[in-house]
């Protein structure tokens, strides 16, 4: 596995997917939050040797997982036939790194630093008709960032337009590490370079304090990963997750 893949798997798993508890698995690692149990990124089955897919999803439902997270992309592939045909939900994440100059520039005094709670409503707004995001589900979401600001430093970054913040984006940051995640621009305000913004306001203060390494991670087949790729930002490799039908 690439260095840099295998930097941005090893800040995840201390920051946004880390959970309370683990417990190991014939096909990996299961990873537990009992305090937050609707929060996927926080419970899942964490694939990582090479095994048949009816064991993982066997492993999955014995131990109560509803997301399968499969690091390794070429295994991951292989099993998306036998998950699909069960109606689970298949999920490409593409990992970047920020390895060169950006392309596009951003208007970076558009851009103040708010506390976690200030940008709920734009958050909501952003995932309004998403079937997943319950307010119950929405609640462990925002509990999960204070969680995630217990292990590593967590700071928050928005534009603010008439007393409304229209665009946003989470820093989380541990030494020369840094993670860009969860930026969402209402729909309203969006083509006007306030998500460049914010990702370059808030990677300038990752690079201000000291980070070496700025990555993020983004849906595989959404368009967002060309604006990073304009900003910067650079394919590392991809993961799969796959999301159990009733969840």
């Amino acid at each position: 596995m690439d260095s840099h893949v295998e930097r941005a798997y090893a800040f995840l798993d201390r920051a946004d997917m880390a959970g309370e508890r683990t417990e190991s698995s014939s096909v990996g690692t299961a990873v537990f939050d009992d305090n937050l149990p609707r929060r996927l990124d926080s419970n899942f089955l964490r694939v990582e040797r090479e095994t048949d897919p009816e064991t993982v999803r066997e492993e999955a439902e014995r131990l109560g997982r509803r997301m399968v997270f499969v690091p390794d992309p070429e295994l991951g592939e292989r099993v998306v036939p036998y998950f699909k045909e069960r109606g689970w939900r298949i999920n490409r994440v593409v990992v970047m790194a920020q390895l060169r100059e950006p392309e596009r520039t951003g208007d970076l005094s558009l851009v103040t630093e708010v506390e976690e709670p200030a940008l709920r409503a734009a958050r909501h707004q952003v995932v309004t008709g998403q079937p997943w995001a319950s307010p119950e589900i929405m609640a462990q979401l925002f509990a999960g960032k204070e969680l995630i600001g217990r292990r590593v430093q967590a700071r928050f970054f928005a534009v603010v337009v008439d007393g409304e913040v229209v665009s946003y984006t989470d820093l989380y940051q541990d030494g020369t590490e840094a993670q860009v995640e969860d930026v969402g621009t209402l729909h309203e305000h969006r083509g006007r370079g306030y998500a460049s913004a914010v990702v370059l306001a808030a990677i300038a203060e990752a690079r201000k304090h000291g980070a070496e390494f700025v990555f993020l991670v983004a849906d595989y087949e959404d368009w967002p990963k060309e604006l990073y790729r304009r900003l910067g930002f650079d394919e590392l490799g991809y993961y799969v997750k796959f999301i159990a039908p009733h969840t």
